[in-house]
């Protein structure tokens, strides 16, 4: 109890000199379930309470306007504070410095940067950021794909030039640091990236681990076309390693195509020399309220004796029983064509007319697939929300 009068101390005086005001979020739930394949049933009480404050600190960058500059910026930079006292007894917790909202989960665009380069808007030397070695534009549909990574790249510096649509560099970067870069290892670099008119792009990138001993060599590139209801792009990396001596490439072909509101196809064929042969996917997926379905069927290793095959569907639909009742139920099955599958359904009863209460039951929360024998859990719940 006495932290967390510190806690609430701390929160109130300084959220007074940054006039951020604490929230306190809180949420107690009563379940039953009981577990079809187990035969266990029984109640669970689960209780989380948070007092948090956010900082949030305004992006800042510093520039010139006239000859060279050393320009630098600092972006999405905050953190916040809370107390989880009633779920793990830790009085004081400094969550992640990038995790915007708060959840835990490390997402896209939320984490804080800085950058620093010597520039005249047009030329630039890094000072805190590289083109980093990693060649991954021809992702596997399946396995298999080569994601470049050069050995020597801990850090480095890359001289870079942006102009009209057109952007070129070169890069150095090291094994380790200057502390402890012992064997002097060097890696070199280029990249190039056009945007030709608004629809096509086209860019390349190679590095050679020119001056360490594994004297790797790692390359890709792409031409994408995107032109609404259109988009077509073709990429391939590749990656050489001579000891041992190995060389594998790969290719994606993707197209895509917008058939109309929340209707889309896509088209995918992937070669990859690791398996010596080509998959292929096509896919189309619907979503408009109240319904979702989609349907795609691949081929792997069709020029092979073991040619295999993937067929995935789904389909869900959240009918709206009155204003504060709804009623969802969800199925995916998917088969490779040797066996039985796999069938993944799920049922949900939701209603939200008791005020700051959420009810629910629901059908097999898991995913457990009933074709394999498993027949989930039933689950029944009442949960308080502040």
């Amino acid at each position: 109890m006495k932290k967390l009068i510190v806690l609430l101390l701390t929160i109130a005086m300084v959220g007074a000199v940054f006039a951020q005001t604490p929230t306190l979020s809180a949420s107690s739930t009563l379940s039953w379930g009981w577990d079809l394949d187990t035969g266990l049933t029984g109640f669970a009480n689960t209780n989380k309470a948070t007092i948090s404050v956010l900082f949030p600190v305004d992006n800042v960058a510093k520039k010139g306007e006239a000859g060279w500059w050393g320009e630098i910026a600092v972006k999405d930079l905050y953190f916040k504070i809370s107390d989880k006292q009633l779920t793990t007894g830790d009085a004081l917790t400094f969550t992640d410095w990038n995790d915007k909202d708060g959840d835990g989960v490390k997402d896209s665009g939320e984490y804080a940067t800085l950058s620093a380069k010597i520039t005249n808007g047009m030329w630039a030397l890094s000072v805190s950021t590289w083109n980093k070695f990693d060649f991954a534009n021809a992702d596997a549909l399946y396995t298999g794909d080569v994601a470049v990574t050069i050995d020597a790249d801990k850090a480095g510096t890359s001289l870079s030039y942006t102009a009209n649509g057109l952007s070129v560099g070169v890069t150095a970067a090291s094994k380790a640091d200057w502390t402890a870069n012992n064997k002097n290892e060097y890696a070199l670099g280029a990249n190039a990236s056009y945007k030709v008119g608004d629809a096509i792009t086209v860019s390349g990138g190679v590095a050679y681990d020119a001056f360490d001993a594994t004297k790797q060599l790692g390359g890709t590139a792409s031409i994408a076309y995107s032109a609404a209801p259109l988009t077509v792009s073709v990429a391939t990396d590749l990656f050489y390693d001579p000891t041992p001596k190995t060389f594998d490439a790969d290719a994606l072909l993707t197209v895509g195509y917008a058939v109309m509101e929340g209707l889309d196809a896509e088209a995918d064929a992937y070669y990859s020399t690791l398996d010596n042969d080509v998959d292929a996917k096509v896919a189309v997926d619907y979503a408009v309220d109240p319904i979702e379905a989609g349907v795609w069927f691949g081929i792997a290793d069709p020029i092979t004796p073991a040619i295999a095959y993937d067929l995935g569907i789904y389909a869900g639909y959240t009918y709206a029983i009155d204003a504060a009742t709804k009623f969802y139920v969800y199925a995916e099955y998917t088969s490779d064509f040797t066996g039985k599958g796999s069938l993944v359904p799920y049922v949900s009863l939701t209603n939200t007319s008791v005020t700051n209460t959420t009810l629910k039951l629901e059908y097999n929360p898991d995913d457990a697939d009933v074709l394999a024998g498993k027949y989930g859990k039933i689950i029944a719940s009442a949960k308080i929300s502040l």
